[in-house]
């Protein structure tokens, strides 16, 4: 997600730097030494955007720490600023919830094997063009990446409003044998079940209420 250079973030965000992850580049990051609770279960959102999903997601569920992964830094700052308001007015401390400021082809050299119990793509850049079709973050070898920091049976959930991403990550899936496809749905909010703990993105928000239909896939590591 791009926005406008906001001259307050670098500010902002030096002066929270607690609920940043910093990353050396050198070694991978240890999840152990991020969260106060290191026995709880981490969830990882690829491409956080303003923060709404991940923010909301961590208030609700406090057994869980979440890490929001954006590579732009103005986009980190408007999120985290969404997210200290957000538990400021909860009267609640930010503490099952990170930002990780920067952006690698291979997670895999940032996060350990097995090391991430859940991870989410939320309106991911469609790159509509076929030549940028290995761009794609649901392209077969993201996916063996994901197979690879994600822990056994691990689960990772999709949406987005491009029904022809949602198609080639149907067909990326189907050849992919790390996964096992065990939920797909080209119109979410049709399915009441679906929306019981559904939290919504900016994004999303936005294409449903003017009547785009949202596509929804859940998938589980088979190792």
């Amino acid at each position: 997600m791009r926005l406008r250079n906001k001259p307050w973030v670098k500010e902002y965000l030096k002066n929270n730097s607690k609920y940043l992850i910093k990353w050396d580049k050198e070694s991978k990051i240890n999840l152990a030494d991020l969260f106060e609770n290191t026995k709880q279960p981490v969830h990882l959102e690829i491409g956080c955007g303003k923060g709404n999903f991940i923010t909301n997601h961590a208030l609700k569920e406090e057994n869980i720490n979440f890490i929001g992964m954006e590579k732009e830094e103005t986009v980190v700052g408007v999120a985290l600023k969404k997210t200290l308001t957000e538990f400021n007015q909860k009267n609640r401390e930010v503490t099952n919830l990170k930002y990780f400021n920067d952006f690698a082809e291979d997670l895999s050299d940032i996060f350990a094997p097995s090391s991430i119990d859940k991870i989410y793509l939320n309106f991911s850049d469609p790159w509509p063009k076929a030549r940028h079709a290995k761009k794609r973050l649901t392209y077969r070898t993201f996916l063996d990446i994901y197979a690879n920091i994600i822990k056994s049976n691990g689960i990772l959930e999709f949406k987005t409003d491009n029904d022809g991403l949602f198609s080639f990550s149907l067909e990326e899936i189907s050849e992919n044998k790390n996964w096992e496809l065990i939920y797909q749905t080209t119109d979410l909010y049709s399915d009441q079940t679906a929306l019981e703990n559904n939290i919504p993105t900016e994004y999303e928000t936005k294409f449903h209420n003017i009547g785009k239909n949202i596509n929804k896939l859940i998938i589980k590591k088979t190792f």
